[in-house]
């Protein structure tokens, strides 16, 4: 290395993995000490670890939440006495969340605006008076290219939020510039970090239009990143300030245009697949339930050539995609085991189950698919999950006793809730590629399920952007620490949706999964089931 940052401070946010590590690991290389902070403590301490590994030297605090001015403050006057001021601050630090301009939640709009512009504001405030009383230095800032890039995925609150960090560096470049303060920004475009890995390697992902858009032929790595914040950080930008760098492998240069090979291209369409499946998949009945907003219709299944007349019964609520051939195939599955299984039209006040059923894996169906899925709140399901259970139990296919519930995907955190909701009428619980089981909300599925009776098996994907290892290793330690009766399990080689025919398929681990339900539900609803 050059020690191009020889003997310079350089403050860097989110360093827990990802582009802030990379930052850390090269700026240390060029000869800066480094001060870092994330909300992950524990990958932070591994980036500190490496960086001394490579003999230089960090100063690490997590977690620290830079959306409160107070810890963004804390954490720089804490690097300034640990390290003795500051010369570079790369805000790397970001989150976002996706969801359509309407139907998307005040509190998501305010999650993007605090994870972009407040995360980046915060320590900028906290640094300025140093850097001006060091005489100068380098302010790097982070964007995205979805504010100059729409795509068909919900990104409206992250992009507007982005945009306005994009618009940041030339104010400050202009205030900045007096006392030596250079203000510049970094434009990523698709960038392998752990929340993207997974979508970027499964084949059939929303994303894989994003990935094909680079005339390079290959997605973006935080190295790639790293090497432009250097850059801007050290005094060969000395004359560079207020601007924007794209770092994107030119996924911008045209808008619709794809390089490579679609690899999912010679697979069977979700349309093509449900169109095969539509005259094969039917139910035993259809039934409408009537609850607080109106009538839900209603799916019956129950196992064939049985020669019993009764089975204990089981809710099974299907993933976004929602009531399809593909997931009648699955509820029958599910009921050949020995059970009466009921599956609801979950987004019944949006109308009928959507025919031709459109699919998760186009960006251009996506929205509608989340639009639909957006109106379905916590407080909605609940209410409807107390009409479908009494239904259920009602049915003269269904033997009385306590059901189960099974759900996939965004449902996975529903079934949890169900038998947080309804501890007297569900015994068991399985949930299969469930998004979003860890949250820091006081309603997060791992801390629900920690406070109920219900035996829980949990099946995760290998590869999954909606549950990461760290989560699933979080799920674990919670209902460990409470005695909870619970199973996890991650299938080796798969990826979100994994289970489902019309989603990212993996035939044994699909198989698998209907195994798994009925041993669950066997120890938790009888062993005559």
């Amino acid at each position: 290395m050059t020690g191009r940052l020889e003997g310079k401070i350089a403050l860097i946010t989110g360093t827990g993995g990802g582009q802030g590590r990379a930052a850390a690991l090269l700026f240390a290389k060029e000869g800066a000490t480094i001060a870092g902070c994330d909300l992950d403590k524990k990958g932070a301490d591994e980036t500190a670890r490496m960086v001394e590994e490579l003999g230089g030297k960090m100063f690490s605090k997590a977690p620290v939440d830079l959306g409160s001015y107070e810890e963004a403050s804390a954490w720089v006057e804490e690097s300034v006495a640990q390290l003795g001021g500051i010369d570079i601050l790369y805000n790397n630090a970001g989150g976002t969340k996706a969801g359509p301009f309407m139907t998307g939640s005040i509190e998501d709009y305010r999650f993007n605006l605090r994870n972009a512009l407040d995360v980046t504001v915060f320590p900028t405030r906290a640094a300025w008076p140093h850097l001006v009383a060091r005489g100068g230095g380098s302010v790097i800032n982070t964007s995205t290219i979805m504010t100059r890039r729409v795509i068909a995925v919900a990104l409206s609150a992250n992009g507007s939020a982005k945009g306005a960090v994009s618009s940041l560096a030339p104010h400050l470049a202009m205030e900045g510039g007096p006392h030596g303060i250079r203000v510049n920004t970094i434009i990523p475009g698709l960038i392998e970090t752990p929340p993207t890995a997974g979508h970027i390697r499964d084949k059939k992902s929303p994303l894989q239009y994003q990935v094909r858009s680079s005339p390079l032929g290959r997605v973006g790595q935080p190295e790639d990143v790293a090497t432009v914040a250097l850059f801007l950080a050290s005094d060969d930008a000395a004359y560079v300030t207020g601007t924007e760098v794209v770092v994107d492998g030119g996924q911008t240069i045209g808008i619709g245009v794809f390089f490579g090979e679609d690899e999912s291209s010679s697979a069977e369409s979700a349309a093509d697949t449900n169109r095969r499946l539509k005259h094969i998949a039917r139910e035993t009945a259809a039934i409408d339930v009537t609850t607080r907003d109106g009538v839900a219709d209603c799916y019956i299944f129950t196992p064939r050539g049985s020669g019993s007349t009764s089975w204990p019964g089981i809710l099974l609520y299907t993933d976004v995609m929602g009531v399809r051939p593909v997931f009648k195939m699955m509820a029958q599955r599910v009921a050949d085991a020995g059970y009466t299984v009921l599956m609801p039209n979950m987004t019944y006040r949006e109308g009928a189950p959507l025919d031709p059923p459109l699919s998760a894996r186009n960006p251009n169906q996506l929205t509608t698919l989340l639009n639909r899925s957006a109106h379905l709140t916590k407080e909605l399901l609940l209410s409807d999950a107390e009409y479908y259970l009494e239904a259920l139990a009602n049915l003269p296919t269904t033997r009385l006793g306590k059901a189960g519930c099974v759900g996939y995907c965004f449902s996975g955190q529903m079934a949890v809730w169900t038998a947080a909701h309804l501890p007297e009428r569900v015994a068991a619980v399985a949930t299969f590629h469930g998004a979003d089981l860890v949250t820091s909300k006081p309603d997060s599925p791992a801390t629900v399920a920690a406070s109920t009776d219900a035996s829980y098996y949990f099946g995760h994907a290998a590869d999954d952007p909606f549950m990461l290892p760290d989560a699933i290793a979080e799920l674990e330690r919670t209902l460990t620490a409470a005695g909870t009766t619970f199973t996890s399990e991650t299938f080796p080689d798969t990826f979100h949706g994994f289970t489902v025919l019309d989603a990212s398929y993996h035939e044994k681990a699909s198989e698998q999964h209907y195994e798994r339900i009925a041993e669950l539900m066997r120890s938790a609803l009888g062993d005559d089931a």
